[in-house]
């Protein structure tokens, strides 16, 4: 199990309620709880998703009120295709969607890592929109890029390290 810790605008979106949002919890997945921000970007909403403990991200963009819903889905394919990208096996990859079969909505509880949050969705912003948009630019590389980029809270390592030093003492 997991939760999405949701900035208040996503649970509007989603459509959650005050009595939906689960309490916050520790995650038994072995990456832990991810943090979601929605924004806009060239017109077009999108979803950033970030690891709370590794400052993993990924962005789902073009969301609409219909495709919100499955919310869940969007996030199990998108964390896949990125581990996938990332060169990690389909042993590693499978372990790490188990954890995530069951997912809870709760609120953002860390100012600090909502700030980091924040940073990554303006990285985001930067680098799409100097590529020309969503259109022109190759977003694969620029996920990558985020996430191979030296974060203060991990004592300069990035979030590809450190997620592959977790995966790897997990399966050791």
């Amino acid at each position: 199990m997991i939760q999405l810790r949701c900035t208040q605008k996503l649970l509007k979106e989603i459509g959650i309620t005050k009595s939906e949002i689960c309490n916050i919890c520790q995650s038994d997945s072995i990456l832990g709880n991810w943090y979601a921000n929605i924004f806009i970007i060239d017109r077009r909403k999108a979803i950033a998703f970030v690891n709370e403990r590794t400052f993993l991200s990924f962005l789902i963009y073009g969301i609409s009120k219909r495709n919100i819903k499955g919310i869940k889905e969007l996030f199990i394919n998108g964390l896949s295709q990125l581990l996938s990208l990332e060169g990690f096996t389909a042993t590693d990859i499978e372990n790490n969607i188990k954890g995530c079969a069951e997912i809870q909505y709760t609120i953002t509880n860390s100012k600090t890592i909502l700030g980091n949050v924040n940073d990554i969705v303006n990285l985001y912003k930067h680098f799409i929109l100097s590529d020309g948009g969503l259109e022109s630019c190759n977003l694969s590389e620029i996920i990558a890029q985020i996430n191979r980029t030296p974060q203060r809270n991990l004592n300069w390592a990035n979030s590809i390290e450190t997620v592959k030093e977790i995966i790897t003492m997990k399966t050791a």
